[in-house]
């Protein structure tokens, strides 16, 4: 289906600017696809690969520091000899 629609009036030029309504009235009649859109759909696979690999980078990194962070935590455990038979603890 093809519709003609004539506009019929005088506009500055600060009126035709790409976010005024008519231009994007335009925009949408003419079917024509915003430039960063165009661009995101030819990217897209791209863009989302590089996003997956960033976050698992930044899970991996997290990873080792909680598992370092346990680490140390463990190394200030202090591990108690046999008590003696008594139960009284000497020091020398």
């Amino acid at each position: 289906m093809k519709i003609q629609i004539t506009i019929d009036t005088e506009l500055d030029n600060e009126d035709l600017n790409r976010r005024s309504p008519l231009m994007k009235i335009l925009k949408v009649i003419a079917g024509d696809k915003d430039s960063q859109v165009t661009w995101y759909e030819a990217n897209r696979d791209r863009i989302l690969l590089q996003e997956k690999e960033k976050r698992a980078a930044y899970a991996r990194e997290q990873y080792e520091k909680r598992k370092v962070k346990k680490a140390e935590e463990h190394k200030n455990i202090v591990i108690m000899p046999e008590p003696p038979a008594d139960n009284i603890l000497r020091f020398p």
